[in-house]
């Protein structure tokens, strides 16, 4: 049975968050972790980068998954790390070189609890990020009735004009959305809850993984929707689209 995830919460957004050189003017650090792939942090500058996140000592969230987007780091030798003491630091994965400026996505088998965590980059010139985000996954199966949808949502206008053609605007790429039913038991429904509970009323985008394997940041098309037709467990639609 395919299964899918979700990242709600992303830890850079309560830490204390530094990161290597001076940021330009209008591009701060914060840029990094408020949900808007369309914002960037960027420093004109050259050198190694470190983006690092102290959670604190209480209140320290679990994290199993990483993405960076609206990046530049093609070529760059990267890690991502993680400590108890901001002083002995051990992989989460092994160390990379990035070979494209797509979207970068790490995840582990299991959620680990720590401190500090780190995104370290290669010496190099003028870096330019839109976000990255460290979290942990809540995952469940999707039931095979109803089968689970998935469709493409086009950003098109079309207007008619007044000899009577129709023709096409192209406002962009088009959009993945997808639709899926979940059987929820009584604590993973909470758990479920628990993890909207950090959209802020359905108002903040979240990472979500498909049926097949795929992750990309995502909205609600509309809130999920509870089904309370079983004794034991609760039907749970949700449909998603991408946003780009």
């Amino acid at each position: 049975m395919a299964n899918i995830s979700f990242v709600t919460k992303n830890l850079l957004e309560d830490a204390t968050i530094t990161v290597t050189g001076d940021p330009d003017t209008g591009f701060p650090e914060a840029r990094l972790y408020d949900r808007q792939v369309s914002l960037y942090w960027k420093w004109t500058g050259t050198g190694a980068i470190t983006f690092h996140a102290d959670q604190g000592a209480a209140d320290i969230l679990d994290a199993d998954f990483l993405a960076i987007f609206r990046h530049n780091f093609s070529g760059e030798d990267l890690t991502w790390e993680y400590s108890d003491d901001d002083a002995a630091w051990s992989n989460a994965v092994a160390g990379w070189t990035q070979g494209d400026n797509t979207r970068i996505i790490k995840t582990l088998s299991a959620a680990a609890t720590h401190r500090y965590w780190r995104v370290t980059l290669s010496s190099m010139e003028n870096p330019r990020c839109g976000e990255i985000w460290m979290g942990e996954k809540w995952t469940h199966d999707i039931l095979a009735t109803p089968a689970p949808e998935a469709e493409a949502a086009p950003n098109v206008r079309w207007q008619k004009t007044a000899g009577g053609l129709t023709r096409s605007t192209k406002m962009g790429e088009a959009r993945r959305r997808r639709s899926y039913q979940m059987a929820l038991s009584a604590a993973n429904l909470t758990a479920f809850l628990s993890a909207m509970d950090d959209l802020d009323e359905y108002s903040l985008p979240f990472y979500f993984c498909d049926h097949a394997g795929d992750w990309f940041l995502a909205k609600f098309v509309e809130p999920p929707r509870k089904i309370y037709s079983n004794k034991t467990h609760t039907w749970v639609q949700a449909s998603v689209e991408e946003l780009l």
